[in-house]
């Protein structure tokens, strides 16, 4: 009897051997081998459609949206701004830019954060205790608003014990063998450096920064302010002994850029001198660009860095407020170095970098006031984190870098704290005169006041950025035109980037730009000053953040319509032409607009100071040379500091004259052009003078000089003959 072929098995026999292998048999599937003649065809990937628009000169394109940003931008330049036009154009370049988005022909998805899990952090209890013990003890002994040994001692070991709680163990094997690798190539005979294309780009983009940071410092700008005077007798006094905590003239300043300033006094022997202030600002700018460049790279690529660090380093903004030698650029200074370690420690998870962050952010608070906002800043930072990641362990990372940040910006703080507990009404006073009605009242209701604040302060890289001739071209946009269009290039790119990627840190750099501006903004009793350069200048971290990945993005896609060198090529090309009509234009600005502004604007205090500098060299007698008060002239304050005498006020009110007749000695008077009474009383006095108008840096600086010769017998008199 011949046994029925079993029948192979079916699909429905697989599936239940699979569902149900204890009712059913599990069906093998034998591998099969195909013969040699049969090959799997390659798969081949579909054509990009940015790669198929190579051929459709989407070069072109992307030109075109180029200069129409820029004629955008350029129509809204003084001195006729037309709005209406320059809207209407660059609404068509952000349709061409949406457009070609959606069609896929323009990429925006180059950036990406990805988080690292953060293994190895250490936290060591022990330091973190004796930081927080010692630091109070130092909170304690922060007396009477003064620095002592004794205070800054236990202050420097709480920093010290903070800074050791967080940082990982060092690998001494590996940095002895670093260092003896270092050693073993500076002693070789035949030491060569071999530099890379991107070596000789960055050596050649920071020689371009260095450029415009120091190029005519003595000169650009010329005079000194009020405000100029009262920063250098607080200098002064920090080199005579007396270390304060908060300097209470003028309404009050935080300590950091007198200590800075006092240092580079001593180092560079410039003494109690404009140029003194200048030098110490210009570091600090170009030690923000620096950070610009790591914060870039952060949050886009190596480019990104670099076109940060060089639209940072050369455009009239940072420039205006780095030279000018006031407390300004401390802002952005210490809040690009804040927000990158902010940003590293959340990306990799680091203690370390949130701990440096914190640092960062309790030393921005002892340099600029506006600065008091930052901490707020971080804190919405890490609640946009959480919104964007909801897993329980995001949220307890998040709470520890809050922990972390703000327990060592607390420590940083604590000479500040104290005073800010002992002196809370001078602490606060000159933000509240700006926020309410101390001074003056309120022009208006607030809340109209603030909402007219805020919109011409959002406005303000684009169109006005105020008319304080101090520290900027009144009037004018912010950015020059190219810096204007590629930030907003840039803002579409973020807007873009969010569709794709959902990545926290977009909405937070594009918040943290109407955020940073709030010291500006709420300024609500005086709404004339806003917007100004000066309170919104931490909102220039962000917005050159943005304008370079504007810069990046663009170029990335002009680099890929073309292949092998020739992309190279043309990219590189775009790229120099406009960085180059972008430095063009903030070398006019700064060096022309701003220079001749400020001479036109200020007093020639310095021409002034000389001139009595000239007498005491020639006479020996700085006492005996007087500046006649006039209403609305020269500080006589910065007069004494320009000639020499720092702590001298030069002036002399004609009601005081007769005090002078009995001083035998030469005397020297100086006179506004206008002030004809005091020279009419003056010829009467001293029928024996010497009279002469001294040429001003403009004709409407002019001022008069009377000089009265030594009387017969006096010491002076012998000395001159």
């Amino acid at each position: 009897m011949t046994l029925p072929e079993k029948p192979e098995p079916s699909v429905l026999d697989y599936l239940k051997g699979r569902l149900f292998p204890r009712k059913n048999p599990v069906i093998q599937i034998p591998d099969v081998e195909l013969p040699p003649s049969e090959e799997i065809a390659p798969v081949i990937k579909p054509e990009s459609r940015v790669q198929k628009s190579r051929g459709h000169n989407f070069i072109w394109l992307l030109i075109i949206i180029l200069l129409t940003l820029l004629a955008g931008q350029k129509l809204l330049e003084p001195p006729y701004p037309i709005i209406s036009l320059a809207l209407i154009i660059w609404g068509g370049a952000a349709g061409l830019v949406i457009l070609n988005w959606l069609r896929g022909n323009f990429e925006t998805n180059l950036y990406t954060c990805k988080d690292e899990d953060g293994e190895g952090q250490v936290i060591r209890p022990w330091f973190l205790t004796v930081s927080l013990c010692v630091g109070i003890a130092a909170t304690i002994l922060f007396t009477r608003n003064r620095f002592t040994p004794i205070n800054l001692s236990l202050w420097a070991v709480s920093i010290l014990c903070l800074i050791l709680a967080f940082i990982p163990g060092l690998k001494w094997n590996r940095i002895r063998r670093d260092i003896h690798r270092i050693l073993e190539g500076i002693s070789r005979t035949d030491f060569r450096i071999h530099l890379s294309p991107w070596s000789i780009v960055w050596v050649l983009s920071l020689a371009l920064v260095l450029f415009f940071h120091f190029y005519r410092l003595e000169q650009v700008p010329l005079e000194m302010i009020s405000d100029h005077a009262e920063k250098l007798l607080d200098v002064n006094d920090v080199l005579g002994g007396k270390y304060s905590i908060f300097f209470i003239r003028n309404t009050g300043r935080e300590a950091f850029q007198m200590y800075l300033s006092a240092a580079v006094a001593l180092f560079f022997k410039t003494g109690i001198s404009f140029t003194t202030l200048k030098i110490g600002t210009t570091m600090m700018g170009i030690f923000m660009a620096v950070y610009m460049y790591f914060l870039g790279k952060e949050v886009g690529n190596k480019w990104v860095g670099l076109f940060a660090f060089l639209l940072s380093g050369i455009s009239y903004w940072p420039n205006v407020i780095s030279r000018i030698g006031l407390r300004f650029i401390l802002y952005p200074a210490f809040l690009a170095p804040a927000l990158y370690h902010f940003f590293k420690g959340i990306r990799r998870k680091s203690y370390l970098d949130l701990m440096l962050a914190g640092i960062f952010v309790g030393i921005g608070l002892q340099g600029y006031s506006p600065y008091r906002v930052v901490p707020v800043l971080l804190v919405i930072g890490l609640v946009l984190y959480l919104v964007h990641f909801k897993q329980t362990q995001r949220q307890v990372f998040a709470g520890n870098a809050l922990f972390i940040i703000g327990l060592a910006a607390l420590i940083l703080f604590l000479p500040l704290l104290r005073y800010m507990l002992d002196q809370p009404e001078m602490f606060s006073y000159r933000t509240l005169t700006r926020i309410g009605s101390i001074e003056q009242p309120l022009p208006g209701p607030a809340w109209q006041i603030f909402l007219s604040n805020l919109w011409r302060a959002i406005v303000m890289p684009f169109y006005k950025n105020g008319s304080i001739w101090v520290h900027s071209v009144p009037n004018r946009p912010a950015l020059d035109v190219v810096g204007g269009a590629l930030f907003f290039l840039g803002l579409l790119v973020c807007f873009l980037r969010y569709k794709e990627q959902k990545d926290w840190r977009i909405p937070f750099m594009m918040f943290s730009i109407p955020f940073l501006m709030l010291p500006s903004i709420v300024s609500l009793a005086f709404p004339e000053e806003n917007p100004c350069l000066n309170r919104t200048a931490g909102a220039m971290v962000p917005i050159f953040l943005i304008t370079a990945m504007g810069l990046d993005t663009l170029l990335h896609n002009i680099r890929i319509q073309f292949s092998g060198i020739k992309s190279s090529l043309i990219t590189a090309l775009v790229g120099v032409i406009i960085l180059s009509l972008s430095a063009v234009q903030n070398f006019n600005l700064v060096f022309d607009a701003y220079n001749a502004n400020y001479i036109f604007e200020s007093r020639n205090t310095s021409q002034v100071g000389q001139v009595i500098r000239d007498f005491v060299e020639i006479y020996g007698d700085p006492d005996s040379a007087y500046v006649v008060g006039y209403p609305h002239w020269v500080d006589t304050r910065l007069v004494g500091i320009n000639a020499g005498y720092p702590t001298k006020d030069y002036a002399l009110w004609p009601e005081k004259f007769d005090s002078t007749l009995a001083n035998p000695n030469a005397k020297l008077f100086i006179i506004n052009q206008k002030d004809t009474d005091s020279l009419m009383k003056l010829r009467q006095m001293y029928p024996d003078y010497f009279e002469t108008r001294f040429r001003g840096w403009l004709e409407a600086k002019d001022f008069v000089v009377f000089l009265v010769p030594p009387a017969v017998g006096s010491r002076l008199e012998s000395t001159v003959k």
